[in-house]
């Protein structure tokens, strides 16, 4: 993993976070982790005894600071985030207060130790368009989590150009696989049809790039092989390339589990905002990383759905147990 040794993470406990870090400690690295007090670490309950796990706030500087210069970490990779589809009017200041502040803080924080510092943004900071997304495409937040996401990759450039911490920022197209938070997308589809109800669905014509965990955890390994990574901001989409309609997915995912009920389409609304195509011109990762996603949509929703059943069976077995 080139001369990368020490790694440290926050949103560890998170759905991305959690594969990279099982993938990073499967590679021999030493990682440290940032969580909250209250964190539920459910999906690295299995090694956590083998991370080195610091408590604190991200907002709080003065233990960010000292985390940092306690563990000094050669590479940061920052995923923990705030997020919300459409925020309520006591989310701003947390969403802010996380996601802006908080960058800020582990970015002062890193620059006199770490030798790469990697964001975490989202393609929803793009403005529309029916052709793919590049880099450099006009900008126009889909809600105020992309607003704070473009502010966090501004910080990123600012300490790039003014303390030459070299900084990468990963723009994720949306992601699937085991672990995803139930409400998003494919979990709730595979669910619902488990458990024999029909999912409540808009038209379903959205056309996005849908990308498998385990590729975007790829991209982020492949940085800790690059030695010429450029002393700047880099901003790097992370997707497939390929646009599928949220229709297809869904009707995929009824094949694979090969069941009979009809998804109730047209039942939600669209957001006013609706980003109707949304995928990623993946050119710049192919060429600064050598890197690109491997796995096909209908292998990768299969596996959603073997971990979806076999999380179902768990509960099934432990109410079991319970009465």
């Amino acid at each position: 993993m080139g001369n990368y040794k020490k790694v440290f993470i926050t949103g560890a406990a998170g759905f991305i976070g959690s594969h990279l870090t099982k993938k990073l400690l499967q590679e021999g690295l030493e990682v440290g982790i940032l969580k909250r007090e209250q964190s539920n670490v459910w999906r690295i309950k299995d090694v956590i005894d083998k991370i080195r796990v610091y408590n604190a706030d991200l907002r709080d500087n003065y233990k960010i600071s000292k985390i940092i210069s306690d563990f000094g970490p050669d590479i940061v990779f920052h995923l923990a985030t705030y997020y919300s589809v459409g925020h309520t009017s006591g989310e701003i200041v947390p969403m802010i207060e996380s996601n802006v502040l908080g960058t800020v803080n582990l970015l002062e924080a890193s620059k006199e130790s770490a030798r790469l510092f990697v964001n975490t943004s989202s393609s929803f900071v793009y403005k529309e368009s029916a052709s793919k997304l590049r880099e450099n495409s006009p900008l126009s937040p889909f809600n105020l989590y992309a607003l704070t996401k473009i502010q966090a990759e501004q910080a990123c450039a600012f300490y790039a150009e003014t303390y030459g911490l070299k900084t990468v920022t990963f723009r994720i197209f949306p992601p699937y696989g085991p672990g995803d938070h139930e409400r998003r997308l494919v979990p709730y589809t595979i669910n619902s049809l488990l458990n024999g109800d029909r999912p409540k669905m808009t038209t379903g014509n959205q056309r996005w790039d849908f990308i498998f965990v385990d590729d975007i955890v790829a991209a982020y390994l492949s940085l800790l092989s690059v030695s010429d990574l450029p002393n700047k901001h880099e901003v790097i989409n992370v997707g497939t390339g390929v646009a599928v309609s949220v229709r297809e997915v869904v009707m995929m995912i009824k094949d694979i589990i090969g069941c009979e009920i009809e998804p109730d389409w047209g039942v939600i609304p669209h957001r006013d905002n609706e980003m109707w195509s949304l995928f990623a011109d993946i050119k710049k990762a192919r060429m600064l990383l050598g890197w690109r996603s491997t796995t096909p949509l209908k292998a990768g929703l299969a596996l959603t759905v073997k971990w979806c059943e076999e999380i179902l069976e768990q509960k099934k077995e432990n109410a079991t147990r319970s009465h």
